[in-house]
């Protein structure tokens, strides 16, 4: 779809390396195994994905995504899933790593790679949602300059936050002018009996 949309060909972008771990651009039907093995020891909620049906839309939703594989050699050792959702926004569905691959920064290495193709392509913002408990998720996209957007509950997912990048510095402006400024109340006024 972000080809389809933006022009972006992440066969063409892709591959990238991160020392001995190449990030390339797969389909969704070859990470399935590894999404069914990762889940449900990752993120706790992963049996309900795969306790849904794939049925023929499901499937055509996983076709269309992007699909980037971390390999070492021929092992899978992280993927990321993402779609734009929107004409000028892009949302990270998934980003799975494996744990004993985590401490490799290969998600920040990634993260700022992509801020060049989508910045050039239009995109104005990058999204991506991670349970509030997911510390070194949250930790990380706000060491990235991704900041709390919105809040979201789901029956699959439970509470997430939104984590927002703004890409446009026009788009940054007006999310922070019309959200982030307080106004401003005398001190003096609010502390009179």
């Amino acid at each position: 779809m972000s080809q389809r949309l933006w022009g972006i060909d992440w066969n063409g972008v892709l591959p990238w390396h991160f020392d001995d771990i190449r990030v390339e651009y797969a389909r969704f039907v070859d990470v399935l195994p590894f999404m069914a093995e990762l889940f449900p020891q990752t993120f706790n909620v992963g049996r309900q994905w795969f306790q849904e049906e794939m049925t023929e839309a499901k499937r055509r939703y996983g076709d269309e995504m992007d699909i980037f594989v971390f390999r070492d050699g021929d092992k899978i050792v992280g993927v990321i899933t993402g779609n734009p959702s929107d004409w000028s926004t892009y949302y990270w569905r998934m980003v799975a790593i494996l744990p004993e691959y985590r401490q490799r920064d290969l998600l920040r290495l990634f993260t700022e790679r992509c801020f060049a193709p989508f910045r050039e392509a239009g995109v104005r913002r990058m999204e991506v949602d991670t349970s509030p408990a997911n510390r070194a998720t949250v930790r990380h996209f706000s060491s990235q300059g991704f900041i709390v957007t919105s809040t979201l509950t789901s029956e699959r997912w439970g509470l997430s936050l939104r984590f927002t990048k703004f890409l446009d510095e026009d788009a940054e402006r007006v999310y922070t002018t019309q959200f982030l400024d307080v106004p401003k109340i005398a001190t003096k006024e609010r502390s009179q009996p």
